[in-house]
């Protein structure tokens, strides 16, 4: 089956990958089936070359991207269907994690998302996350160290990009009601108990607490080897709710 037409379904099956660059199983059932199985879909769009399943993690885990017929029909870059490298491909499933697994209303935001909302001059960064809940909305800067980074490094990194974001026109605003803030995702507990720590004592150039500065939060997401059993638990949990 080359060709076909797609239904509204299957845009938005096709705009979701787009925004994450990859998904799974799990998560489209729970998003657009229902809890059910999308495997029929998601085979009909496969044989119609609009997504693509790639080995990118452990065991025999797939994870479906966008070919570039499917980043075409609805109107994403090009790049969208590009396969991702060694480096950015734990950020990217991360950001995924962080959005999709953990529990919260989350989702990733485009780069035209976050023109439309800081009106033409959006802080640097290529993930950006919006958190929706009864209370509150919150932009999160999404940084995903590599396991290789020291703790001073990531702590370097994350007290420059407070220093420029702040001095962004009406970015302070967003400081100082706290719906701005940064996430920095780890994939193993005692570093981010660790990381919690430093950037509780950490300052900025003025010598002001960071975390007074701005809303900082330090969040574990599985790893790589850990996808498996993170698709697992979310499958059993939305079953269950």
């Amino acid at each position: 089956m080359k060709s076909g037409k797609l239904d509204d379904r299957d845009r938005l099956i096709l705009n979701h990958i787009a925004r994450y660059r990859l998904t799974f199983n799990e998560v489209l059932g729970a998003l657009f089936f229902d809890g059910g199985d999308p495997q029929k879909v998601l085979n009909r769009l496969r044989e119609s070359d609009y997504i693509l399943p790639r080995k990118l993690f452990s065991g025999n885990r797939s994870a479906y991207q966008l070919q570039p017929k499917g980043a075409a029909a609805i109107g994403a870059s090009r790049r969208s269907a590009d396969a991702l490298g060694s480096e950015s491909l734990p950020v990217y499933a991360a950001t995924f994690a962080f959005c999709l697994l953990g529990g919260r209303s989350r989702i990733r935001l485009g780069g035209t998302e976050m023109a439309e909302l800081f009106d033409g001059n959006p802080p640097s960064g290529r993930h950006h996350c919006l958190e929706r809940s009864p209370r509150a909305k919150r932009i999160y800067h999404v940084y995903a160290p590599g396991e290789g980074v020291a703790l001073k490094d990531i702590i370097e990194a994350t007290r420059a990009h407070i220093s420029t974001t702040h001095s962004l026109p009406g970015l302070a605003t967003w400081f100082n009601c706290r719906v701005y803030s940064h996430a920095v995702l780890v994939d193993r507990q005692d570093r981010a108990d660790e990381l919690k720590a430093a950037i509780h004592r950490a300052t900025d150039k003025e010598g002001r607490l960071l975390c007074d500065v701005a809303h900082i939060r330090i969040e574990r997401v599985p790893g790589m080897g850990e996808m498996e059993e993170a698709l697992h638990g979310f499958a059993k949990k939305t079953a269950g709710d």
